[in-house]
C-alpha cells in the first residue's frame, strides 16, 4: 500500500502546486472572477489583513503552493492537507456557482468543476486521515519490543544461573583442595 500512497500524494498535490504558481504569477484574472462573491465575505471578516481581492488571491496562491509542495514531499502531511482543505472550501464556494449560470453548457461545466473540486477535497481528507505509520510496521515494532524484553529477561535468568554454577564450582573446587590437603597431611603422618 505504501508505494500507492507515495504516488497518490504528489498527484493530489500537483493541482495545488500548479494553481498556486499560476495565481502568484498573475492573480488578476482569478481575483476578478472571485471579487463579486469574495467582497461580501471579506467585509464580514474583520480579522483579515486586507480586503483587496488580488492580495487575498495571492495569499491563497502562496498557501496553495507551499502546502502542496509539503504534501508532495510527504512532510507535515496532516498540516498541509488541513491548510489545503481550509483554503479550498471558500474557493469552491466562490468560483463554481453553477446555479447562477444561464447558459446550460456553462452551467454543466461549472457543476462538473464543482464536483471535481469536491472530489479533490475528499482526497485531501483521505490523505489527512490515513494512519501515521503502516499497520504492519506497528506490529513489527511491537514484536521487536516483545522479543527484546524476552531476551533481557532470559539473559538475566542465564546470568543468575551462571553465577550460581560458578559459585557451586568454586565451592566444589575449594572442597576438593581441602580434601587433597587433608589427604596429603594424612600421608605425611603415616
Amino acid at each position: 500500500m505504501r508505494p500507492i500512497r507515495m504516488v497518490a500524494r504528489p498527484l493530489v498535490a500537483t493541482h495545488f502546486i500548479v494553481t498556486g504558481l499560476e495565481t502568484l504569477r498573475d492573480p488578476r484574472p482569478r481575483a476578478e472572477q472571485m471579487a463579486p462573491s469574495l467582497k461580501p465575505m471579506a467585509d464580514r471578516l474583520d480579522w483579515l489583513p486586507t480586503k483587496d481581492p488580488e492580495t487575498l488571491v495571492r495569499i491563497q496562491g502562496a498557501v496553495s503552493l507551499g502546502a502542496g509542495t509539503l504534501l508532495a514531499l510527504g512532510r507535515f502531511r496532516r498540516l498541509s492537507t488541513f491548510l489545503l482543505a481550509a483554503q479550498m472550501v471558500p474557493t469552491v464556494l466562490t468560483e463554481h456557482q453553477y446555479w447562477t449560470e444561464d447558459d446550460p453548457e456553462r452551467r454543466e461545466q461549472q457543476r462538473d468543476l464543482l464536483f471535481l473540486k469536491g472530489g479533490l477535497l475528499g482526497a485531501l481528507i483521505m490523505v489527512a486521515t490515513e494512519p501515521r505509520r503502516h499497520p504492519g510496521l506497528a506490529a513489527l515494532r511491537r514484536q521487536a519490543h516483545d522479543a527484546k524484553t524476552r531476551a533481557a529477561v532470559e539473559s538475566r535468568v542465564l546470568r543468575k544461573q551462571a553465577r550460581n554454577e560458578l559459585r557451586q564450582t568454586r565451592r566444589e573446587a575449594s572442597r576438593q583442595v581441602r580434601e587433597a590437603r587433608r589427604e596429603a597431611v594424612r600421608k605425611v603422618r603415616r
